[in-house]
């Protein structure tokens, strides 16, 4: 067992550079967990674990669970960690590679940028049976230490990938799902009346909506019908969607 006692340690550096920096994680294809219940999570998972980072009182356990195992002290947990109160372990994993959705059913967000509703939506999407995910222009980064905190653990389950609008209009077309935009325009559906039994339904930023461009590529327009409010926050739209899909499943 090797005890890191300094926070200039080359290896702890690398981790907050990790925690700080979306470009180090795309680089080195790593991100950062924390926290006894996201590790059972990683581990329920098969995610692969590189290197774990514990208090001594922690450590009994964690070796030979996958990676290399450190203990530290707490001013070094603290480094480890973007958390005012650090709880650890602290882990970092393997970001896995891009998977196209499968399914009849998916969900797409385009340029969402709160960390919170992205990692909100992932974690309401596979409450909801949908867990297929497709990210759009500009999203938060999905594997930011914010963004994991809040899927919960639905972070290591939840099937994603990165398209253009173009690219998401021709792999629904080669699925045979419709794309349903989630906005108000003219011929726009109110969500009870459309069947989303088979469906990609594409969810747009938290400020603008879909963009026109991309609005222009869906099949169909669906809007959630509301009283007094203006609209809905992105991630709440997204969770009364998710329960309509899983609804559809269900109906006779």
């Amino acid at each position: 067992m090797t005890r890191i006692e300094s926070r200039d340690n080359a290896r702890v550096k690398n981790v907050a550079r990790l925690l700080a920096s979306g470009a180090a994680r795309r680089e080195q294809g790593l991100f950062v967990c924390e926290g006894p219940t996201m590790l059972r999570e990683a581990l329920a998972a098969g995610v692969q674990i590189e290197e774990i980072y514990a208090l001594p009182e922690q450590i009994g356990g964690l070796e030979g669970i996958g990676g290399a195992c450190f203990e530290v002290t707490p001013g070094v947990l603290r480094k480890l960690s973007d958390t005012e109160t650090p709880r650890g372990p602290v882990f970092v994993c393997r970001i896995p590679g891009p998977q196209m959705p499968q399914g009849a059913q998916f969900l797409a967000l385009e340029e969402l940028r709160d960390p919170g509703n992205i990692g909100t939506v992932v974690r309401t999407a596979e409450a909801f049976g949908v867990p297929e995910i497709v990210l759009v222009g500009s999203c938060a980064d999905l594997y930011a230490p914010k963004t994991v905190r809040a899927t919960m653990g639905s972070v290591f389950r939840v099937r994603t990938c990165a398209m253009t609008p173009q690219q998401l209009r021709e792999w629904t077309r080669s699925q045979n799902v419709p794309l349903v935009g989630a906005a108000l325009t003219h011929s726009a559906v109110p969500i009870g009346r459309l069947s989303l039994r088979r469906a990609a339904v594409i969810i747009g930023s938290e400020a603008h909506g879909i963009r026109p461009e991309t609005l222009a590529l869906c099949d169909e327009c669906a809007i959630i019908p509301i009283e007094g409010a203006e609209s809905l926050n992105a991630a709440v739209a997204a969770a009364v969607f998710l329960w309509e899909m899983k609804r559809a499943r269900t109906v006779q």
